[in-house]
Protein backbone atom coordinates (compact mmCIF):
# COMPACT_ATOMS: atom_id res chain seq x y z
CA UNK A 1 0.00 0.00 0.00
CA UNK A 2 1.47 3.08 -0.91
CA UNK A 3 0.91 6.23 1.27
CA UNK A 4 -0.07 9.40 -1.23
CA UNK A 5 -0.65 13.00 -0.55
CA UNK A 6 -3.60 14.84 -1.53
CA UNK A 7 -4.55 18.42 -2.33
CA UNK A 8 -9.14 17.89 -2.24
CA UNK A 9 -11.59 20.54 -1.67
CA UNK A 10 -9.94 23.47 -3.33
CA UNK A 11 -11.97 26.26 -3.68
CA UNK A 12 -12.56 27.44 -7.14
CA UNK A 13 -11.02 30.80 -6.68
CA UNK A 14 -8.39 30.96 -4.11
CA UNK A 15 -8.59 33.44 -0.88
CA UNK A 16 -6.11 34.72 0.98
CA UNK A 17 -3.54 31.82 1.47
CA UNK A 18 -2.71 32.86 5.35
CA UNK A 19 -6.17 32.08 6.01
CA UNK A 20 -5.43 28.31 5.10
CA UNK A 21 -8.90 27.92 3.67
CA UNK A 22 -8.25 27.31 0.20
CA UNK A 23 -7.79 23.23 0.45
CA UNK A 24 -7.15 20.50 2.24
CA UNK A 25 -4.31 17.91 2.67
CA UNK A 26 -4.07 14.57 3.80
CA UNK A 27 -2.05 12.00 3.74
CA UNK A 28 -3.64 7.76 2.79
CA UNK A 29 -2.51 4.61 2.02
CA UNK A 30 -3.86 3.55 -1.15
CA UNK A 31 -6.97 1.43 -0.89
CA UNK A 32 -6.38 -1.83 -1.50
CA UNK A 33 -9.72 -2.98 -1.74
CA UNK A 34 -13.66 -2.45 -2.30
CA UNK A 35 -15.84 -2.50 0.49
CA UNK A 36 -17.99 -5.14 -1.54
CA UNK A 37 -21.24 -3.58 -1.31
CA UNK A 38 -24.81 -4.96 -1.20
CA UNK A 39 -27.41 -3.51 -3.46
CA UNK A 40 -31.28 -3.35 -2.62
CA UNK A 41 -33.81 -2.74 -4.89
CA UNK A 42 -31.92 -2.13 -8.41
CA UNK A 43 -34.21 -3.85 -10.90
CA UNK A 44 -35.17 -1.23 -12.71
CA UNK A 45 -31.53 -0.46 -13.36
CA UNK A 46 -28.70 -1.46 -15.71
CA UNK A 47 -26.04 -2.90 -14.15
CA UNK A 48 -22.19 -3.42 -15.23
CA UNK A 49 -18.67 -3.01 -14.19
CA UNK A 50 -17.21 -2.83 -17.35
CA UNK A 51 -14.53 0.20 -17.61
CA UNK A 52 -15.97 3.38 -19.07
CA UNK A 53 -14.28 6.75 -19.57
CA UNK A 54 -16.39 9.30 -16.99
CA UNK A 55 -14.03 12.56 -16.89
CA UNK A 56 -15.67 15.19 -15.32
CA UNK A 57 -14.99 17.34 -12.13
CA UNK A 58 -15.97 16.06 -8.83
CA UNK A 59 -16.35 18.21 -5.26
CA UNK A 60 -12.82 16.98 -3.95
CA UNK A 61 -10.91 17.24 -7.35
CA UNK A 62 -8.63 15.18 -9.23
CA UNK A 63 -6.85 13.74 -6.60
CA UNK A 64 -9.49 11.85 -5.77
CA UNK A 65 -9.57 10.14 -9.56
CA UNK A 66 -5.87 9.04 -9.55
CA UNK A 67 -6.10 7.93 -5.75
CA UNK A 68 -9.19 5.71 -6.17
CA UNK A 69 -7.72 4.68 -10.03
CA UNK A 70 -7.61 1.08 -9.59
CA UNK A 71 -10.57 0.75 -7.11
CA UNK A 72 -13.90 -1.44 -8.16
CA UNK A 73 -16.68 0.24 -10.11
CA UNK A 74 -20.43 -0.56 -10.57
CA UNK A 75 -22.40 1.29 -13.50
CA UNK A 76 -25.94 1.51 -13.31
CA UNK A 77 -28.12 2.84 -15.90
CA UNK A 78 -31.90 3.97 -16.22
CA UNK A 79 -33.75 3.88 -19.18
CA UNK A 80 -35.34 6.58 -20.91
CA UNK A 81 -38.21 7.71 -19.51
CA UNK A 82 -38.12 4.92 -16.79
CA UNK A 83 -39.42 6.33 -13.11
CA UNK A 84 -37.93 4.59 -10.20
CA UNK A 85 -41.17 4.78 -7.60
CA UNK A 86 -38.70 3.96 -4.79
CA UNK A 87 -34.73 4.11 -4.64
CA UNK A 88 -31.92 1.73 -5.18
CA UNK A 89 -30.73 1.21 -1.71
CA UNK A 90 -26.85 0.38 -2.15
CA UNK A 91 -24.73 -0.15 1.56
CA UNK A 92 -21.41 0.05 1.64
CA UNK A 93 -19.46 -1.35 4.89
CA UNK A 94 -15.94 -0.90 5.53
CA UNK A 95 -13.75 -2.78 7.97
CA UNK A 96 -10.68 -1.22 10.04
CA UNK A 97 -7.36 -2.11 9.00
CA UNK A 98 -7.07 -2.16 4.80
CA UNK A 99 -7.90 0.88 3.18
CA UNK A 100 -10.87 0.71 0.77
CA UNK A 101 -12.51 2.50 -2.05
CA UNK A 102 -15.22 2.44 -4.46
CA UNK A 103 -16.69 4.39 -7.88
CA UNK A 104 -20.20 4.47 -8.34
CA UNK A 105 -21.35 5.37 -11.68
CA UNK A 106 -24.80 6.40 -12.23
CA UNK A 107 -26.65 7.32 -15.45
CA UNK A 108 -29.71 8.48 -15.97
CA UNK A 109 -31.32 8.62 -19.62
CA UNK A 110 -33.75 11.16 -21.25
CA UNK A 111 -36.88 11.88 -19.27
CA UNK A 112 -36.37 9.25 -16.83
CA UNK A 113 -36.12 9.52 -13.09
CA UNK A 114 -33.83 8.08 -11.07
CA UNK A 115 -33.58 7.07 -7.35
CA UNK A 116 -30.49 5.99 -4.74
CA UNK A 117 -29.85 5.93 -1.28
CA UNK A 118 -26.36 5.56 -0.11
CA UNK A 119 -25.45 3.96 2.92
CA UNK A 120 -21.72 4.42 4.19
CA UNK A 121 -21.24 2.15 7.59
CA UNK A 122 -18.73 0.10 9.79
CA UNK A 123 -19.71 -3.15 12.08
CA UNK A 124 -16.18 -3.75 13.44
CA UNK A 125 -14.72 -1.03 15.79
CA UNK A 126 -11.14 0.35 15.15
CA UNK A 127 -9.61 2.54 12.34
CA UNK A 128 -9.39 2.63 9.12
CA UNK A 129 -9.74 4.51 5.41
CA UNK A 130 -13.27 4.47 3.82
CA UNK A 131 -13.19 6.27 0.29
CA UNK A 132 -16.65 6.82 -2.20
CA UNK A 133 -16.33 8.84 -5.27
CA UNK A 134 -19.45 8.50 -7.06
CA UNK A 135 -20.15 10.02 -10.60
CA UNK A 136 -23.37 11.07 -12.04
CA UNK A 137 -24.89 11.79 -15.71
CA UNK A 138 -27.85 13.32 -16.35
CA UNK A 139 -29.66 13.67 -19.60
CA UNK A 140 -31.94 16.08 -21.29
CA UNK A 141 -34.75 16.15 -18.93
CA UNK A 142 -33.88 13.55 -16.48
CA UNK A 143 -33.91 13.69 -12.93
CA UNK A 144 -31.44 12.11 -10.26
CA UNK A 145 -32.31 11.74 -6.50
CA UNK A 146 -29.40 10.67 -4.57
CA UNK A 147 -29.79 10.25 -0.87
CA UNK A 148 -26.68 9.27 1.80
CA UNK A 149 -25.89 8.72 5.34
CA UNK A 150 -22.25 8.14 7.01
CA UNK A 151 -22.39 6.82 10.33
CA UNK A 152 -19.01 6.07 10.44
CA UNK A 153 -16.94 5.44 13.73
CA UNK A 154 -14.53 8.11 14.71
CA UNK A 155 -11.35 5.57 13.76
CA UNK A 156 -12.11 6.09 10.27
CA UNK A 157 -11.25 8.56 7.61
CA UNK A 158 -14.05 9.00 5.37
CA UNK A 159 -13.66 10.65 2.12
CA UNK A 160 -17.22 11.09 -0.12
CA UNK A 161 -16.99 12.44 -3.73
CA UNK A 162 -19.17 13.13 -5.78
CA UNK A 163 -19.68 14.81 -9.20
CA UNK A 164 -22.47 15.58 -11.95
CA UNK A 165 -23.17 16.65 -15.28
CA UNK A 166 -27.15 18.02 -15.78
CA UNK A 167 -28.19 18.43 -19.75
CA UNK A 168 -30.75 20.16 -20.58
CA UNK A 169 -34.07 20.53 -17.90
CA UNK A 170 -31.65 17.81 -15.98
CA UNK A 171 -31.98 17.86 -11.97
CA UNK A 172 -29.82 16.60 -9.62
CA UNK A 173 -31.19 16.23 -5.96
CA UNK A 174 -28.23 15.36 -2.86
CA UNK A 175 -29.38 14.99 0.17
CA UNK A 176 -26.81 14.00 2.60
CA UNK A 177 -26.28 13.99 6.19
CA UNK A 178 -22.74 12.89 8.19
CA UNK A 179 -22.63 11.87 11.14
CA UNK A 180 -19.55 10.02 12.21
CA UNK A 181 -16.12 9.61 11.27
CA UNK A 182 -13.29 11.22 13.13
CA UNK A 183 -11.72 12.88 9.77
CA UNK A 184 -14.37 13.57 7.01
CA UNK A 185 -13.45 14.87 3.32
CA UNK A 186 -16.71 15.55 1.58
CA UNK A 187 -17.57 17.22 -1.59
CA UNK A 188 -19.82 17.59 -4.55
CA UNK A 189 -19.53 19.73 -7.80
CA UNK A 190 -22.39 19.88 -10.30
CA UNK A 191 -21.54 21.24 -13.85
CA UNK A 192 -25.03 22.44 -14.67
CA UNK A 193 -24.44 22.63 -18.45
CA UNK A 194 -28.21 22.14 -20.32
CA UNK A 195 -30.68 25.14 -20.34
CA UNK A 196 -32.60 25.23 -17.47
CA UNK A 197 -30.84 22.41 -15.65
CA UNK A 198 -30.98 22.52 -11.80
CA UNK A 199 -29.07 21.46 -8.54
CA UNK A 200 -29.89 21.15 -5.07
CA UNK A 201 -28.10 19.87 -2.32
CA UNK A 202 -29.93 19.52 1.75
CA UNK A 203 -26.57 18.33 3.86
CA UNK A 204 -26.77 17.75 7.20
CA UNK A 205 -24.01 17.40 9.76
CA UNK A 206 -23.30 16.58 13.02
CA UNK A 207 -19.23 17.33 14.69
CA UNK A 208 -18.54 15.92 18.42
CA UNK A 209 -15.65 14.86 20.29
CA UNK A 210 -12.43 16.23 18.14
CA UNK A 211 -13.92 15.50 15.18
CA UNK A 212 -13.22 17.64 12.05
CA UNK A 213 -14.92 17.65 8.87
CA UNK A 214 -13.73 19.40 6.03
CA UNK A 215 -16.96 19.84 2.93
CA UNK A 216 -16.71 21.52 -0.56
CA UNK A 217 -19.74 21.78 -2.50
CA UNK A 218 -19.65 23.68 -6.16
CA UNK A 219 -22.03 24.63 -8.34
CA UNK A 220 -20.99 25.80 -11.95
CA UNK A 221 -23.62 27.79 -13.96
CA UNK A 222 -22.45 27.29 -17.82
CA UNK A 223 -26.03 27.12 -19.21
CA UNK A 224 -29.08 29.37 -19.42
CA UNK A 225 -31.51 29.94 -16.96
CA UNK A 226 -30.05 27.20 -14.36
CA UNK A 227 -30.63 27.11 -11.10
CA UNK A 228 -28.78 25.90 -7.84
CA UNK A 229 -29.67 25.59 -3.79
CA UNK A 230 -27.41 24.50 -1.44
CA UNK A 231 -28.73 24.23 2.38
CA UNK A 232 -26.90 22.86 5.40
CA UNK A 233 -27.82 22.41 8.65
CA UNK A 234 -25.16 21.43 11.41
CA UNK A 235 -24.28 20.64 15.19
CA UNK A 236 -21.01 21.05 16.79
CA UNK A 237 -19.85 19.60 19.96
CA UNK A 238 -17.11 19.40 22.05
CA UNK A 239 -13.92 20.45 20.12
CA UNK A 240 -14.93 19.16 16.95
CA UNK A 241 -13.88 21.03 13.78
CA UNK A 242 -16.14 22.21 10.82
CA UNK A 243 -14.84 23.73 7.09
CA UNK A 244 -17.79 24.10 5.18
CA UNK A 245 -16.99 25.47 1.53
CA UNK A 246 -19.78 26.99 -0.86
CA UNK A 247 -18.97 28.46 -4.40
CA UNK A 248 -21.85 29.59 -6.82
CA UNK A 249 -19.62 29.89 -10.05
CA UNK A 250 -22.16 31.76 -12.91
CA UNK A 251 -19.80 31.75 -16.00
CA UNK A 252 -20.22 33.59 -19.16
CA UNK A 253 -23.03 32.36 -21.48
CA UNK A 254 -24.99 31.54 -18.05
CA UNK A 255 -27.63 34.18 -18.74
CA UNK A 256 -30.33 33.78 -16.21
CA UNK A 257 -29.08 31.51 -13.58
CA UNK A 258 -29.86 31.71 -10.13
CA UNK A 259 -28.39 30.26 -7.19
CA UNK A 260 -28.98 30.01 -3.65
CA UNK A 261 -26.39 29.02 -0.67
CA UNK A 262 -27.79 29.01 3.08
CA UNK A 263 -25.79 27.64 6.29
CA UNK A 264 -27.58 26.94 9.12
CA UNK A 265 -24.93 26.17 12.43
CA UNK A 266 -25.76 25.66 15.95
CA UNK A 267 -22.54 25.38 18.34
CA UNK A 268 -22.82 23.73 21.61
CA UNK A 269 -19.66 24.52 23.89
CA UNK A 270 -16.58 27.04 23.43
CA UNK A 271 -14.52 24.78 22.61
CA UNK A 272 -16.03 23.83 19.10
CA UNK A 273 -14.04 25.82 15.42
CA UNK A 274 -16.65 26.41 12.54
CA UNK A 275 -15.53 27.76 9.36
CA UNK A 276 -17.16 28.68 6.51
CA UNK A 277 -16.40 30.30 3.25
CA UNK A 278 -19.52 31.38 1.12
CA UNK A 279 -18.02 32.09 -2.50
CA UNK A 280 -19.87 33.74 -5.45
CA UNK A 281 -18.05 33.98 -8.83
CA UNK A 282 -19.96 36.30 -11.11
CA UNK A 283 -19.03 35.94 -14.95
CA UNK A 284 -22.47 36.94 -16.29
CA UNK A 285 -24.50 39.97 -16.19
CA UNK A 286 -27.82 38.83 -15.56
CA UNK A 287 -27.69 36.16 -12.94
CA UNK A 288 -28.32 36.34 -9.28
CA UNK A 289 -26.80 34.85 -6.43
CA UNK A 290 -27.19 35.08 -2.74
CA UNK A 291 -25.49 33.52 -0.12
CA UNK A 292 -26.17 33.59 3.76
CA UNK A 293 -25.26 32.12 7.13
CA UNK A 294 -26.70 31.73 10.24
CA UNK A 295 -24.23 30.35 13.32
CA UNK A 296 -26.00 30.26 16.98
CA UNK A 297 -25.84 29.07 20.44
CA UNK A 298 -28.67 27.70 22.57
CA UNK A 299 -31.17 29.82 23.68
CA UNK A 300 -30.70 29.78 27.63
CA UNK A 301 -34.54 31.09 27.90
CA UNK A 302 -35.38 27.79 26.16
CA UNK A 303 -33.09 25.96 28.51
CA UNK A 304 -34.36 27.58 31.02
CA UNK A 305 -38.07 26.68 30.18
CA UNK A 306 -36.92 22.73 29.14
CA UNK A 307 -35.32 23.01 32.64
CA UNK A 308 -38.76 23.74 34.40
CA UNK A 309 -40.34 21.37 32.88
CA UNK A 310 -37.86 18.69 34.76
CA UNK A 311 -35.70 17.94 31.66
CA UNK A 312 -31.86 18.63 32.85
CA UNK A 313 -29.52 20.78 30.89
CA UNK A 314 -27.48 17.99 29.13
CA UNK A 315 -30.46 16.08 28.18
CA UNK A 316 -32.19 19.34 27.02
CA UNK A 317 -28.82 20.22 24.45
CA UNK A 318 -29.22 16.29 23.42
CA UNK A 319 -33.10 16.72 22.42
CA UNK A 320 -32.31 20.54 20.65
CA UNK A 321 -29.48 19.18 18.83
CA UNK A 322 -31.20 16.29 17.88
CA UNK A 323 -33.91 18.11 16.49
CA UNK A 324 -31.89 20.12 14.03
CA UNK A 325 -29.99 16.89 12.75
CA UNK A 326 -34.08 15.47 12.25
CA UNK A 327 -35.12 18.14 9.91
CA UNK A 328 -32.35 16.47 7.62
CA UNK A 329 -33.07 12.92 8.70
CA UNK A 330 -36.84 13.78 8.06
CA UNK A 331 -35.98 14.02 3.99
CA UNK A 332 -34.26 10.57 3.80
CA UNK A 333 -35.84 7.50 2.75
CA UNK A 334 -36.80 4.89 5.13
CA UNK A 335 -33.74 2.88 5.52
CA UNK A 336 -31.41 5.92 5.46
CA UNK A 337 -33.30 7.50 8.23
CA UNK A 338 -33.34 3.91 10.46
CA UNK A 339 -29.63 3.96 10.06
CA UNK A 340 -29.29 7.22 10.92
CA UNK A 341 -31.34 7.32 14.22
CA UNK A 342 -29.29 4.14 15.10
CA UNK A 343 -26.13 6.47 15.40
CA UNK A 344 -27.93 9.18 17.30
CA UNK A 345 -29.43 7.21 19.80
CA UNK A 346 -25.78 5.56 20.58
CA UNK A 347 -23.83 9.05 19.99
CA UNK A 348 -25.96 12.36 21.08
CA UNK A 349 -25.17 11.31 25.12
CA UNK A 350 -22.18 13.04 24.60
CA UNK A 351 -23.71 16.17 23.46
Amino acid sequence: MANETMTVNRLPALTWNWLKMNAARLEANAPAVGAAPSFVQTAQLARSSAAQDWAMETGMGTDVDRFLANSPAEYLTLGENEVMDAPAVITYTYQPGTPAGDRLYLEAKAGSTMQVAVILRNEIAGEGLAALQIKIKAEAGAVVKLSMVQVLDNGFTCLSDIGTTCADGASFELTKLELGSGKLYAGAAADLIGKGSNFTARIGYLGQGEQRLDMNYVARHRGKKTTCEMDSTGVLAGKAFKLFRGSIDLLPGGSGAKGQEQENVLLLGDGVVNQTIPLILCGEEDVEGNHGATIGRLDEKMLFYLASRGIPEEAARSLLARARIEAVVDLLPEALAEEAHKFMEAHTDEL
